[in-house]
């Protein structure tokens, strides 16, 4: 019996054999985001490098769930993002690329992720005793509209940071720790609880 697949062209076998060589995203992966449809300031709160985390899941500024990301293309995790933002009602029309970012080099690199109301979105590379200050400078800084609350998430866990006291800013880093800086509001208040960061802060404070 002849193999239906002996009836296509060399073209069509080719494309075929193309196709199934085609890998989705990967943990550890690199990708770069670019987010278009909403004003110039949120492209820059949002667009920016980020690591695909060992769950195969990417946390994104603004977002309170992380996006899946394994196992889907680069296009595939683009729809999936902007579903998640009009889902979240955060844009109504947004526009979003992902492009994978070449380097073995850099996909092993330990990284931080850092959001919200900061100059430029997105990923920075760790350094052993990376402060929370160091981690904010190297996405040049809260923006304009930056309060003092800072989002610490570590292993599952949310601690509130206050930007206006040094030692929360000298609490030093781990690999995979995310920053989100709050937006200031009429009366810029702390939210947090001291108690809740005895562990965070350093020894000698």
């Amino acid at each position: 019996m002849t193999s239906p697949i002996s009836h296509l062209s060399p073209l069509s076998l080719l494309f075929i054999l193309a196709g199934t060589a085609i890998a989705g995203l990967e943990p550890g992966e690199q990708i770069h985001l670019t987010l278009r449809g909403v004003s110039t300031k949120e492209q820059e709160e949002v667009s920016g490098n980020y690591r695909i985390g060992e769950s195969g899941k990417v946390r994104l500024p603004l977002l309170k769930d992380l996006v899946q990301a394994g196992g889907l293309s680069p296009e595939e995790f683009g729809r999936a993002v902007e579903k998640a933002y009009i889902d979240a009602g955060i844009y109504t029309r947004p526009a979003v690329e992902i492009e994978t970012v070449q380097g073995s080099s850099q996909q092993s690199e330990a990284r931080i992720s850092v959001g919200g109301q900061v100059r430029r979105a997105g990923e920075a590379a760790f350094h052993q005793g990376m402060t929370v200050i160091q981690a904010l400078d190297a996405v040049g800084g809260r923006n304009d509209f930056g309060g003092r609350n800072l989002m610490l998430l570590r292993d599952g866990k949310e601690y509130c940071l206050d930007f206006n006291k040094l030692h929360h800013k000298n609490i030093e880093l781990r690999p995979g720790d995310s920053i989100q800086v709050q937006q200031k509001g009429v009366v810029d208040r702390w939210k947090g609880d001291e108690d809740r960061l005895k562990d965070l802060l350093p020894k000698n404070d």
